[in-house]
């Protein structure tokens, strides 16, 4: 019989300097919405499914990203599966700081030229990763890629065109610009 779980806890990540405020980010993208498939050695019939919403904070120089796990199977494994999931968020978390290591510098520009704004569902782009404190102020955004930066004239930065060519981006806050990263794309892995 198939139930459901669910699992919240929280990580500290140091942000104290771009690049690790960038491998954070890189992190929530990589849990956000995720889904993964959790088989038992001997019972391939009873497979977990488990699907990561996350949050994050900025506090100081800790970035709180919060993680939250619902979990759907057989229930003799939900314990056992819940149980692997801090070691899969590690593995993701690793992952996340090789590909801000590989990520390149497209662009920036000074913030007070930038606004953000609440977009309609047709024009969220889900490969566009910006921290959910540079939301506008006084709008609840419920995704994370629910709001977009535009520039005075009203054009979103980045385009729509830029956007396109790149499989992931960040827009990270440092001091009193935002800069344009390329992250590489997230790579399937046919072992959950």
């Amino acid at each position: 019989m198939s139930k459901t779980m669910e699992h919240e806890w929280e990580v500290e990540l140091p942000a104290g300097t771009p690049e690790q405020l960038l491998v954070a980010l890189a992190a929530r993208d990589r849990l956000f919405g995720q889904s993964v498939s959790l088989e038992p050695e001997d019972d391939a019939q009873n497979t977990v499914e488990v699907w990561f919403g996350a949050a994050e904070a900025l506090e100081g120089d800790t970035f709180h990203l919060a993680i939250y796990a619902e979990l759907s199977g057989a229930q003799q494994y939900l314990e056992a599966a819940r149980d692997a999931l801090e070691d899969i968020v590690g593995e993701q978390l690793e992952a996340a700081a090789v590909e801000a290591a590989e990520a390149k510098l497209l662009g920036s520009r000074p913030a007070k030229e930038v606004e953000f704004k609440a977009v309609k569902d047709d024009d969220q782009r889900p490969q566009l990763i910006i921290p959910e404190w540079l939301g506008p102020e006084g709008e609840e955004v419920e995704m994370p890629w629910g709001f977009r930066a535009f520039d005075a004239e009203g054009r979103s930065w980045p385009d729509d065109e830029t956007i396109a060519a790149n499989d992931r981006l960040v827009v990270l806050p440092v001091g009193d610009e935002l800069r344009l990263y390329a992250l590489p794309p997230i790579e399937e892995d046919d072992e959950d």
